[in-house]
Formats: structure tokens, C-alpha cells, sequence
């Protein structure tokens, strides 16, 4: 069965898929307070939540790191994430019916996250939902974080499909904007911000149950 719009769905990680966001930003904060930072959630959710790592640790020590540095705090605060997140790793609500709805429609689908590698083995390994997707990029994909659209552009160009016909899932702000750069349709999902929050994206559901390819093909 194929969908009659030509149509390709394209999946942030964090806070998309799993709903972990709070685990990251617990760690963000604690690994700022261990090198005499103070980080709020606020800022976290704001400034942070979908930009690369490097980016992150550039700004909030102010000034341009070795590889060797940026190396050294990814382990550290990519430890304190994993340690604290590991035993809660599960699937958003609905999102194996609508994957599995997907793949029936055949209709292509990919991962777009500023995730690291380690983390999205880990992740999509529990959970066991790589099967389901043709592309996967991570942080090791892209040279430039969310806003900047480039983790979904390539998305898009390594599913076949132009910029127009892809929609994307995100939950942060620095994402739903990335999307939009990239000119596709976007879906925000309440899992970091409220519905009020994400008025730039083109519709919000709180969860996969309240959407289907359906609702896909109108937007």
C-alpha cells in the first residue's frame, strides 16, 4: 500500500521517541555545577536542548575548546546522562503503532538527533525500534547544531525526498526552528514544552495516538 501524498517522516530522538529530556537536563546541570557553572532548566530548554555538544560546552566555558577537551566533557556529562537515565529507557506512548502504520503505507522514515552515537545505540537498542527506520544520523553526521537545518536536510536528501515533502517530529525550540529552516512541515510534541510554546510548529499532539498518516497527508 503507498500513501497518495509522497511523503517521507523524519524523527528527532530525545524527547521525540523517548521521553528524556528531564534526565538530560538534570545531567547539564550537574555537570555545570561540578565545573562552577550555573545552569536553570530554563536556559537548558531555551539555549541548549537540540544543539550539538560541542556547541554547548563552547558556550558555557566561554571560549573555543581543543578536541581533546570537548572529548574529555562529552564522556563526562554523557556518563552522568546514561547513569541516571539507563534503568527508565522506554518508548513514548503510541509512537509502535504509528511507526508500524508508517511502515504499512510504506512511507520512508529516518532519525535526525544532535544525539552521540553511544546514545542512540543505546536508546534505539532497548527500545528496539531501529528496524523501522532507513536513515539514522547523529552528532557525529552533521558539523552544525540545531537551529542550523543541516541534520535534516540530510535527512531528507538521504531518503530521496525534497525539503517540501518531509515532516518532522520535535519537541524543542531549537528544533522545530532547525525543521523549519530546512522548509518542511513540522510536528511538536508537549513531551519538554507546553502546547503554547510551540506555535511555530504547524500542529502539536501530546502523544502518537492523536495522529496518523491521515493527518500526515493534509499538512
Amino acid at each position: 500500500m503507498s500513501t497518495a501524498r509522497k511523503i517521507a517522516v523524519i524523527f528527532d530522538m530525545d524527547g521525540v521517541i523517548v521521553d528524556n529530556i528531564k534526565f538530560h537536563q538534570k545531567a547539564w546541570i550537574l555537570f555545570c555545577k561540578l565545573h562552577g557553572f550555573k545552569l536553570t532548566a530554563r536556559q537548558f530548554q531555551e539555549k541548549f536542548n537540540g544543539r550539538l555538544n560541542s556547541e554547548i560546552f563552547e558556550s558555557i566555558f566561554g571560549r573555543k575548546l581543543t578536541k581533546k577537551e570537548i572529548k574529555k566533557y562529552v564522556s563526562e556529562k554523557e556518563s552522568l546522562y546514561r547513569k541516571a537515565y539507563s534503568k527508565f529507557i522506554k518508548p513514548v506512548p503510541g509512537i509502535m503503532p504509528f511507526l508500524k502504520e508508517l511502515e504499512k503505507h510504506g512511507i520512508k522514515t529516518a532519525v535526525a538527533t544532535s544525539a552521540p552515537p553511544e546514545n542512540v545505540s543505546l536508546i534505539l537498542g532497548r527500545i528496539r525500534l531501529r528496524r523501522f527506520f532507513k536513515v539514522i544520523l547523529d552528532e557525529a553526521s552533521v558539523k552544525k547544531g540545531k537551529p542550523n537545518p543541516e541534520v535534516y536536510l540530510k535527512a531528507g536528501k538521504k531518503l530521496g525526498f525534497k525539503p517540501k515533502e518531509c515532516i518532522v517530529f520535535e519537541d524543542a525550540l531549537l528544533g522545530i526552528q532547525a525543521a523549519k529552516n530546512a522548509g518542511m512541515k513540522v510536528i511538536g510534541i508537549t513531551t519538554t514544552h507546553p502546547k503554547k510554546e510551540l506555535k511555530k510548529a504547524d500542529l502539536v499532539i501530546s502523544n502518537f495516538s492523536e495522529i496518523n498518516v491521515e493527518t500526515l497527508e493534509k499538512l
